[in-house]
């Protein structure tokens, strides 16, 4: 070793002190990531860090390997800490954005390829530099963090959307839109914004209510129910029913039961300009042909 530094000393101008170790040997850095041969040398011709030549045998320049360790996520120290620590201090894996988001991965990939969020690619895998996230997530307003969607439901709590106040005062949206920016009123409202939307608080809405006559608050509108559906009643004769009670009893319309009347020959008679029908023949005629539609 003591050869090693002496050289060291010729080619760099001094010695390594013997306490700080600045270079190691292919040998060791094969055995500090657990490589065979062939991948050791793999790196050395990649140039991923500097290389000296020290009594003609190559030397890894220990703060260059450093560094190029901590920018990239693909090879592991046997026994040391995990890769890409600077690499993760700048930059974000699709994974970490999704998470943030609260989205899946396909939406990251998505806006990657739409050329909305910049990429690069470190070790096969694709990396979003913070810096680039951050100018996107300014640039839009649809996908939210966590801390802002809080922030969010805590502004939409205390405001009202310009939706919701053309609602309260019974006027169109446009119309809302020109009391907010109109001379005589703006001055009036506390204007949020929630995912580049303009929301109205609710204390300051009220203060300008009361300060005009011009606008009022509209009575809710009561929702209309429908009808109960009728009830069905027994016939009111034992022996006769009516072609009314027919229908809405057994659902059967009136030319089914002309047609009925005619082919089954089922006695009927007149009650001023209404027919009857014999009640006990006709129940007859249903149950046969309920039942021949039960057979088939």
């Amino acid at each position: 070793m003591d050869d090693v530094q002496n050289v060291s000393a010729h080619l760099y101008g001094k010695a390594e002190p013997t306490t700080a170790k600045t270079t190691m040997s292919v040998r060791e850095m094969q055995h500090l990531l657990g490589l065979g041969k062939t991948d050791s040398y793999w790196l050395l011709h990649k140039n991923f860090f500097e290389v000296i030549l020290i009594n003609d045998k190559m030397r890894i320049v220990i703060s260059s390997f450093e560094k190029w360790y901590a920018n990239q996520v693909k090879y592991h120290k046997v026994n040391g800490p995990p890769p890409g620590e600077e690499l993760c201090k700048r930059s974000y894996s699709v994974l970490e954005v999704a998470e943030i988001l609260k989205v899946d991965s396909d939406t990251v990939y998505t806006l990657i390829r739409q050329g909305k969020l910049k990429a690069e690619t470190v070790d096969f895998w694709m990396r979003i530099p913070k810096e680039e996230f951050e100018r996107w997530y300014r640039s839009q307003s649809r996908h939210r963090t966590a801390a802002d969607r809080e922030r969010d439901r805590e502004i939409e709590a205390q405001t009202i959307s310009i939706p919701e106040m053309a609602k309260l005062l019974g006027i169109p949206r446009e119309k809302v839109y020109w009391i907010l920016d109109c001379k005589k009123y703006r001055d009036c409202f506390v204007i949020e914004r929630v995912a580049d939307r303009r929301r109205i608080t609710k204390t300051s809405f009220e203060i300008w209510l009361n300060s005009q006559s011009t606008y009022r608050l509209q009575e809710p509108v009561m929702e209309a129910h429908e009808e109960p559906p009728l009830e069905l009643k027994c016939p009111k004769s034992e022996k006769y029913y009516s072609f009314q009670e027919i229908q809405d009893f057994y659902g059967i319309s009136r030319t089914a039961l002309v047609t009925w009347i005619r082919e089954e020959g089922i006695p009927t008679i007149d009650v001023g300009r209404a027919k009857r029908v014999r009640k006990d023949v006709f129940d007859d005629v249903l149950k046969s042909k309920r039942k021949v539609e039960g057979d088939t």
